[in-house]
């Protein structure tokens, strides 16, 4: 008796088991089919597409090199200023590392010149050197969803 109560009670429990096991979705195997907002994850790396360098993504690394180096430059301005105007060219990396920086210690306060970028070791990375009145300075440049972002900032004085 006691031994088909264990048995009775383990077979239960199995197909209680079973049930709360959820269904085979037969939409997963639809590579097209649409899941919505709540089934959506972040891509992995293997997911991101990564533009071909061309003459337009050069431009655009460029850009972005100018654009920085312009609000770079600014020791002129107080820190929380200087901080806002930069940081939307920054890597989010990047802007943790330059919200502790004093723009007091810039040397440079003009643009001369922007040379053009040098693609990286993928074309997702891009240095650009922008010479100033005081230094010559190398932006490393990363480009994720289209965008290039300023990773560093270094002075070639």
């Amino acid at each position: 008796m006691t031994r088909r109560i264990i048995l009775s009670t383990a077979v239960l429990l199995a197909v209680s088991l079973s049930a709360c096991t959820p269904a085979p979705d037969q939409e997963t195997s639809d590579p097209h089919a649409d899941h919505g907002p709540m089934h959506e994850i972040e891509a992995s790396p293997e997911q991101v597409q990564i533009d071909e360098w061309n003459p337009q993504v050069s431009t655009e690394a460029k850009h972005t090199a100018t654009q920085a180096a312009k609000a770079y430059a600014r020791p002129d301005l107080d820190q929380s200023a200087w901080f806002k105007a930069l940081a939307p060219y920054l890597s989010q990396s990047a802007r943790s590392t330059f919200q502790q920086t004093s723009n007091l210690n810039i040397a440079s306060t003009e643009v001369i010149k922007v040379h053009e970028p040098v693609q990286g070791v993928s074309p997702a990375i891009a240095t650009v050197s922008v010479q100033t009145n005081a230094s010559t300075l190398e932006f490393l440049l990363s480009r994720a969803d289209g965008q290039w972002m300023v990773e560093k900032i270094t002075s070639n004085s």
